[in-house]
């Protein structure tokens, strides 16, 4: 679009009207057009407002836009998996996304946890094995096997380590 056929007050970057018509620039909920982002908004650069990098996993985010995290304080802060969802976390000072699956499961012993890269319920195998022993003592993190057959994470509130 050409500066002198733009409406006035707008740019080439300005976001239009809002709400959008539906249909136009995602305005539907089943819209196929994108948003467009910039690295101001969190775009390409994944550097959110200013190309700032995270520091730790509580600065990323996700943006259901793109489908992807990033460290834009308007992004949508992820609490930590119970037993599926998306998992944002900073990595080497970048944000990184991790999808997590359900896990089905026949019993406890059919879920492990993975640390890496953050904790999340995985099936058990030679790998991976389910927890053996006594919570805060020999592990902090477990798993069971829910009555909806999905494997689930368990924090535990260890005192003193």
């Amino acid at each position: 679009m050409s500066a002198d056929a733009m409406p006035a007050g707008s740019s080439p970057l300005s976001p239009g009207p809002f709400p959008p018509k539906w249909g136009e620039r995602g305005g539907s909920p089943g819209s196929k057009v994108p948003l467009p982002l910039s690295p101001e908004i969190g775009g390409k650069g994944d550097g959110g407002i200013g190309g700032a990098a995270c520091a730790g996993d509580a600065d990323c985010g996700y943006d259901p836009s793109r489908g992807a995290c990033g460290d834009d304080p308007r992004y949508n802060r992820q609490p930590p998996i119970i037993d599926q969802g998306i998992l944002c976390y900073c990595e080497e000072g970048r944000c990184a996304t991790l999808n997590v699956p359900p896990v089905p499961c026949e019993s406890d012993a059919s879920c492990a946890v993975r640390a890496d890269p953050r904790p999340h319920p995985v099936a058990a195998s030679a790998d991976f094995p389910h927890e053996r022993g006594k919570p805060c003592k020999d592990y902090r993190i477990s798993t069971t096997c829910e009555r909806t057959n999905i494997c689930t994470l368990h924090r535990h509130a260890c005192k003193g380590k």
